[in-house]
């Protein structure tokens, strides 16, 4: 193949999946691989040196293939027999029991890995997330400088990010 993503590509489950999640956060479709098979035959599609940034180029493919999807969907109409009114297709704007599960999952997740956090950097993580405090406030009630609150929450971030992507 022409370019050092295509040559890797398919061999490389990992990136493939790990792009699905970041359109399936943003869109929060199922949807998501057909949106990324789409844009990555896009890319192909492509003239040598066209794309500077294949990953951008394709999130960003299918992130607007989504977003079309969409307006699609808003602006798509019946028209009913004999008198040319048009009914606006709605859809039910509560989560699919799929999504909810999905939902749930991640949750569990998320507080799995907030268990894994050592003690301190919990308390400062879930009191600047959870209770909004500010980094002045949570020093003050842990006893702590600002500056390792700042640490302390970095740190959570750092490993809850990879532990949700595991």
């Amino acid at each position: 193949m022409r370019r050092p993503l295509a040559e890797n590509w398919f061999p490389c489950q990992q990136e493939w999946l790990r792009l699905r999640r970041r359109i399936r956060t943003f869109t929060h479709r199922d949807d998501a691989e057909d949106h990324l098979q789409t844009a990555l035959a896009n890319y192909y599609e492509r003239s040598q040196g066209q794309v500077t940034h294949p990953e951008a180029y394709i999130t960003r493919s299918a992130l607007n293939l989504h977003l079309n999807d969409l307006k699609k969907a808003a602006s798509s109409t019946v028209s009913t027999t004999g008198e040319q009114e048009q009914i606006l297709e709605l859809r039910d704007p509560a989560p699919s029991q799929e999504e909810t599960y999905a939902s749930n999952q991640r949750m569990a997740r998320f507080h799995a890995g907030c268990q894994q956090l050592p003690e301190r950097t919990r308390q400062a993580f879930l009191l600047n997330r959870v209770e909004k405090m500010k980094y002045r406030e949570i020093a003050a009630a842990l006893g702590i400088s600002e500056s390792s609150v700042e640490k302390h929450i970095a740190k959570a971030l750092v490993f809850l990010s990879s532990w949700m992507d595991q």
